[in-house]
């Protein structure tokens, strides 16, 4: 997998602006449906009223796909190729078509960095749910059964598993698929959305719980109990201080002896830490990437001992494991 944000490398920015323009192209397209709707051939006739858009803005949208290689053109009709089938429609390993569409939302986030370097806070926003979602499910099945392993090769006896912020529930089903009962907590939103794209819903053991973990959120479990509480890119969304309130509360919600596990891109480690922060200072109000010691003073202060750290992925992003007294 290509890493993001490679720490030293050079820029060539007339090709850094011409793959920029490629990339809001294709996650313009792919957002607009246009990738899903030619996966059989049609004439723009038939698309423009399918997708209810503009005839002139699908025609050049159109041409400038097919002057790319990712649609093709016979007499009057276009259609998806084949090389653009495995990025947009099939989800296999090359699949992208999840992630594009949070990439554009990202890119605008970005734009207002120069207000923001002057002290503007980011833009509030509604959120593309949908779009979050499905960027969150593009990451690497690989990594997150890493994660999983991880986890379960320090606490093995574990039997029941909050997935804190679980989004998409990539590491809940990773956790089922282990043999444990998981729980998902996430915003109603989100929780409304990937129970029925992602099916989660119909898996056995795993339930369900809607809410917002940045309230006093452990009242809601009425004395229910974890082995292990997994946070999973969710400490780099929020401040210090957050951050700290946060893992004293999971620490309510663990048995005697039972394991946080933190996974994030921790600064001194992943060569991603820094660039990902900027992500953050664009898209949050408080957000940012921390270093290990930090999180080891976080953890000492929520009432955590043997902390370890493992890197993920060719130390893209860390696992931070720790155990409740």
């Amino acid at each position: 997998m290509a890493k993001m944000w490679n720490p030293g490398e050079d820029i060539d920015f007339e090709s850094a602006r011409d793959q920029a323009s490629k990339l809001v192209l294709l996650g313009s397209a792919q957002r607009a449906g246009i990738f899903q709707a030619l996966s059989k051939g049609k004439n723009i006739t038939v698309l423009k009223q399918e997708l209810k858009a503009d005839e002139r803005a699908l025609f050049i949208i159109l041409e400038a796909l097919r002057a790319l290689g990712y649609v093709q053109k016979n007499k009057d009709k276009y259609i998806i190729s084949e090389k653009a089938r495995s990025l947009f429609l099939e989800k296999g390993e090359d699949y992208v078509g999840g992630s594009l569409p949070h990439f554009l939302d990202i890119m605008e986030a970005w734009l207002s960095l120069p207000e923001i370097i002057k002290g503007k806070k980011p833009k509030e926003k509604k959120g593309d749910v949908a779009a979050f979602m499905d960027a969150m499910a593009a990451r690497p099945d690989m990594a997150v059964e890493e994660s999983v392993r991880h986890c379960l090769e320090r606490k093995k006896n574990a039997r029941r598993v909050l997935d804190l912020g679980g989004g998409p529930g990539k590491y809940s089903k990773a956790f089922v698929n282990m043999g444990l009962n998981a729980t998902l907590y996430d915003l109603p939103d989100s929780v409304d959305y990937v129970s029925i794209k992602y099916g989660l819903k119909d898996i056995k053991k795993l339930a369900l719980k809607k809410g917002d973990f940045t309230n006093d959120f452990v009242n809601e479990f009425g004395g229910e109990l974890f082995d292990i509480v997994f946070m999973g890119n969710i400490c780099h969304i929020y401040s210090d201080e957050e951050n700290r309130l946060l893992i004293k509360r999971v620490r309510r919600l663990l048995n005697r002896k039972g394991m946080i596990a933190i996974e994030d891109f921790v600064r001194g480690r992943s060569p991603m830490a820094e660039m990902f922060a900027v992500n953050m200072l664009a898209n949050t109000e408080n957000g940012g990437t921390y270093t290990e010691v930090q999180y080891r003073e976080w953890l000492e202060e929520g009432g955590f001992y043997d902390i370890e750290v493992f890197d993920i992925g060719e130390r893209q992003s860390q696992l931070i494991t720790a155990f409740s007294g």
